[in-house]
C-alpha cells in the first residue's frame, strides 16, 4: 500500500508584500499509480504569472505520468522512453500557458511597474511570465519514475539513509540561477529517470524554500526529512501540516514552501531516528 501527502504554504516575505504564493503541490492516486509533484514559480519581477506557471507544471506532470504504462517502461529503449516523457511534460505545460495567454492577455496594468527591459522580454516571450521549476515522482507497479528541472529536490529514504535522486548539475544553480520551464532550451535540462521502488522506503519532493534553512543536506536529512517521515509513518499528518505552515510563515527564510511525500506502508513499521547523506 502507498500513502502520500502534499502541502504548500506561502512564505512570510510574500505575506508582507501581498504577493501570491508561487509554489504549488499536488498528489494523485488511483488503483494503479500514485503521483506527487511540487513546483516553484520564480520570484523575480518579470515572472508576473509564476503562480499559474507552477500550477500548470504540476498539472502537466500529473497528466503526462497518467499516460505512462508500466509496459512502456519495461519494453522499449530507456533513452527513447525518457525523452518521450519529458517532451510530453514540456508540451503539456506550454499548451496550458498558451491557453491561459489566449484567455487572459497580458495587460498594461500587469507590466506597468516592470522595467523597460522586462517589458521587452515579455513581449518577445510571453511564456516567461509563467517561469517555474518542477519536481515530480510516480510509483507505478515496481517502478519509481522521477522528473526534475531546476532547484528544489527529490530524495529517497531507505533504512534511515537519505539520498538525493536526480541531483542537479553544478551549472544549474550558479549565482542563484536555475533552469526554468520557460527557458528556450528547457527540454535539454529536464532530468527524467526510473528506478525499482524496492530500492526506497519513501520518496520526498520539496521546493528550495524548505531545503535552504537547513544549510546543508546532512542537516536537512536529520532535522527535517526523517522527523517528517516518522510522523507520517505513524499517521500524524497534522503535525507535518503544522511544520510546513510554521516554516513558511515564521521560521524559514521567508520563501514559499512545498512538500510532497510517498511511502510504502509495508516498509515503514520502524521509526527512523538518524540520517546519513551519501
Amino acid at each position: 500500500m502507498i500513502e502520500f501527502f502534499n502541502k504548500t504554504n506561502v512564505g512570510f516575505s510574500h505575506l508582507k508584500t501581498g504577493k501570491p504564493c508561487q509554489d504549488f503541490s499536488v498528489s494523485y492516486h488511483d488503483e494503479t499509480r500514485t503521483i506527487v509533484a511540487v513546483c516553484d514559480g520564480h520570484g523575480s519581477d518579470v515572472y508576473i504569472r509564476s503562480d499559474r506557471g507552477s500550477k500548470f507544471a504540476c498539472q502537466a506532470i500529473i497528466d503526462a505520468f497518467k499516460s505512462v504504462r508500466s509496459l512502456v517502461l519495461y519494453g522499449k529503449p530507456k533513452e527513447q522512453v525518457l525523452n518521450k516523457i519529458k517532451m510530453d511534460i514540456l508540451c503539456r505545460w506550454n499548451a496550458l500557458v498558451e491557453q491561459d495567454l489566449e484567455q487572459n492577455h497580458i495587460g498594461k496594468k500587469e507590466i506597468e511597474m516592470l522595467s523597460e527591459r522586462d517589458q521587452f522580454r515579455l513581449k518577445n516571450n510571453p511564456a516567461k511570465a509563467y517561469g517555474t521549476t518542477l519536481n515530480g515522482a510516480m510509483i507505478l507497479g515496481k517502478y519509481l519514475l522521477c522528473v526534475s528541472l531546476g532547484d528544489g529536490g527529490i530524495f529517497g529514504v531507505k533504512k534511515g539513509v537519505v539520498t538525493p535522486i536526480l541531483e542537479e548539475t553544478s551549472d544549474e544553480t550558479v549565482a542563484n540561477y536555475t533552469y526554468s520551464m520557460c527557458s528556450e532550451d528547457a527540454y535539454y535540462h529536464i532530468h527524467v529517470d526510473f528506478y525499482n521502488i524496492r530500492d526506497y522506503d519513501g520518496v520526498f519532493l520539496c521546493t528550495d524554500g524548505i531545503i535552504n534553512p537547513y544549510q546543508n543536506l546532512p542537516n536537512f536529512a536529520k532535522s527535517f526529512i526523517l522527523p517528517v517521515y516518522t510522523e507520517l509513518a505513524n499517521g500524524k499528518r497534522e503535525n507535518v501540516n503544522d511544520w510546513i505552515v510554521r516554516l513558511g510563515e515564521k521560521t524559514g527564510y521567508g520563501d514559499d514552501v512545498s512538500l510532497a511525500v510517498m511511502f510504502r506502508t509495508e516498509a515503514n513499521r520502524r521509526l527512523y531516528q538518524e540520517a546519513r547523506y551519501q
